[in-house]
Parts: C-alpha cells; sequence; structure tokens
C-alpha cells in the first residue's frame, strides 16, 4: 500500500522539478530598425567605434583658494568641463575639439616625450598644501597620468600650458541634464 502511494507521489515530485527547471524560449522577435543619427555618414555595415578618453587635465585643490577642475578631451571629439572650486565656470560645461585639436594633443605629448615622465613630481617627497596639476593622455592601448606638484621638467610644464591654452580657446556651453 505505501509503495502505490509513494511511486506516484514521486512521479508527481519528478515532473514538478522538471516542469520548473524548464527554459521557456521567448517568441522571437524581428531586428530592431535602427535609424541612423542626423549627421552619422557611417555605413550600416561599419561598427560604432568605441568613445573613450584621450587627454585630460585637472587642477587640484590646496588649502587657499585654489581653482580646481577637471577637463576630459574624448575621442568622439567631446570635452568635458567640471568645475568644483574657485573658477568662472561651476559645474558640468561641454564643448566640441576638432580632430585636428586631439591630433596636434597627442604629437605634443608625443614631443614632449610624455611616456617618458615620471607618475608624481616632485619624485622624492610629498607636499601637503600645494595644488597639483594632473594630466592624462591615452594613444592606442597605452595611457599615462602624470601628476605634477611642482619641480616637474620643463617639458611637462611646457605641455601643461598647452593643454591649459587649448582649454581656455574652447567654447563651453552648460551641460544640458546635469
Amino acid at each position: 500500500m505505501k509503495l502505490q502511494i509513494l511511486l506516484p507521489l514521486c512521479a508527481l515530485v519528478a515532473v514538478s522539478i522538471i516542469a520548473c527547471n524548464r527554459k521557456a524560449t521567448p517568441p522571437t522577435a524581428p531586428p530592431p530598425i535602427v535609424t541612423p543619427k542626423p549627421g552619422n555618414d557611417r555605413p550600416e555595415s561599419e561598427p560604432e567605434k568605441e568613445v573613450y578618453q584621450v587627454a585630460g587635465y585637472q587642477k587640484t585643490a590646496c588649502f587657499g583658494k585654489c581653482p580646481v577642475y577637471q577637463v576630459k578631451f574624448y575621442s568622439d571629439r567631446k570635452v568635458t568641463w567640471y568645475g568644483q572650486h574657485n573658477v568662472e565656470r561651476m559645474g558640468w560645461f561641454e564643448a566640441q575639439a576638432t580632430d585636428a585639436v586631439l591630433k596636434d594633443i597627442r604629437d605634443k605629448a608625443h614631443a614632449a616625450n610624455y611616456w617618458d615622465f615620471a607618475g608624481v613630481y616632485p619624485t622624492d617627497q610629498k607636499v601637503a598644501d600645494l595644488p597639483s596639476t594632473v594630466t592624462f593622455i591615452r594613444t592606442g592601448d597605452m595611457e599615462k597620468t602624470v601628476v605634477n606638484t611642482y619641480q616637474g621638467p620643463e617639458e611637462l610644464e611646457a605641455f601643461e600650458n598647452y593643454l591649459e591654452g587649448v582649454i581656455n580657446g574652447l567654447r563651453w556651453q552648460p551641460k544640458q541634464g546635469k
């Protein structure tokens, strides 16, 4: 008698387990219709390129009234500004760089031997109350950040001054939605 009850009960449990573990296959939907963005003359067969940061420039805080902001240059020519303290543009702003400007930044970094710089200046001590200038460059799969508080090489300071000039020459607009 127990076997007559136990056998159907085991079969019911097994069927329940199989039914619960079965993966439902969603109905096949047609592929989405992709409408090209205005001004996008990329052929449909060509994949979109990854947008990545190609350069950066940042001024850090000090115990006084130092300007604190960061600027990022992207491969799609977008440039972002985030002003935090003691700057005219507080908050998020955007600008557009040209391909020539992005190429010039890479060329200037190469001419300054940016890849040969130490990661931090001064190299032998820590300084608490001085602001730093932080620069970043990415070329291909290589990227490097240099933090210059003081005593950086002349070539690095010239590169920093160049980037600051590029940044000051851009037409900044307040970023929408931030």
